[in-house]
């Protein structure tokens, strides 16, 4: 199938539970899962091709000549030096290693080829720190008007629900507001930043910045779009949209070292690590900051 989110994400889960095992253990405790997160498998095609047989749910046969790609990223720096050590374990040169498949997507069995860390040519690759992260953001020029443009590569939504009357039940939001992006990264990212920088980002506030206005889209190329899992068809969107972020007047303090406008960029920029939305883990969600074109 054209989409494999879901398939990468098992495939990945049991990798690890063969090659590291407390690892894996440690993963299913609580949401931790969110930890990590697993792109579909990237096709050597162009976008609009891949885009049509997602869409219209066309088999695309692997050939074993070419090489497929799998984005895989970690928000907690412990999980980097476990998992090189269980992939530079994996050795290739073995040749019992090379009769086990490194992954297994369904009746498909794919060998590794080599890990990448950092790439200029896919911009999807990267390393950084929560510090380096709050450095970038404060070294930014300041102005009345900051624009925002986040890219959504893979299909994204939100599973959204009325707290207040929940008669209607639940839907999938098909627009990337900023009242949906930016309150629910403000919670990931209070799920695992340590205490010196969990309070950093204040989602109350953020949430009131954005209902007085202070965020609003400016500009978008978006689609809807959809996906079908294993068991079942998902729809959201895919696309640019752009967004304009005025100065807000908020005082800098030791104990609030970020606007709120700092703080909603600083977490568009993570967002390329955790993901936006709605299973990220799986294949959905998958983000990133562009400037001119190109990742920021």
């Amino acid at each position: 199938m054209p989409f494999s989110g879901d398939l990468v994400h098992a495939a990945f889960l049991n990798w690890v539970r063969t090659s590291a095992p407390d690892i894996a253990e440690w993963l299913h405790q609580g949401n931790k899962r969110r930890l990590v997160t697993c792109s579909s498998l990237q096709f050597p095609l162009p976008i609009t091709r891949m885009r049509e047989a997602e869409k219209n749910n066309t088999h695309l046969p692997l050939q074993p000549e070419k090489i497929y790609t799998v984005r895989i990223t970690l928000l907690l720096d412990e999980l980097f030096p476990l998992l090189y050590e269980a992939l530079m374990g994996f050795d290739m040169s073995n040749q019992a290693a090379r009769r086990q498949p490194f992954m297994q997507l369904g009746k498909q069995s794919l060998l590794l080829q080599e890990a990448v860390v950092t790439d200029e040519a896919s911009q999807w690759c990267g390393t950084t720190s929560l510090q380096e992260l709050v450095e970038e953001i404060q070294s930014l020029p300041s102005g009345h008007v900051h624009p925002l443009t986040l890219e959504f590569a893979s299909l994204t939504t939100f599973n959204r629900s009325n707290q207040r009357n929940k008669i209607y039940g639940s839907h999938y939001a098909m627009l990337p507001l900023p009242i949906y992006i930016f309150p629910m990264l403000a919670n990931r990212w209070c799920e695992f930043a340590p205490p010196e920088y969990a309070h950093i980002i204040q989602r109350d506030q953020i949430e009131q910045y954005i209902l007085d206005d202070g965020m609003i889209i400016y500009d978008y190329a978006l689609q809807s779009h959809r996906v079908t899992f294993t068991n079942h068809p998902q729809r959201g969107f895919v696309g640019t949209c752009t967004y304009h972020l005025y100065q807000s007047s908020d005082p800098v303090t030791p104990e609030a070292p970020l606007t709120v406008r700092q703080q909603i960029l600083l977490l568009a920029r993570f967002a390329f690590y955790s993901g936006i939305g709605y299973k990220t883990a799986m294949g959905m969600g998958q983000t990133r900051v562009l400037e001119g074109g190109k990742r920021a």
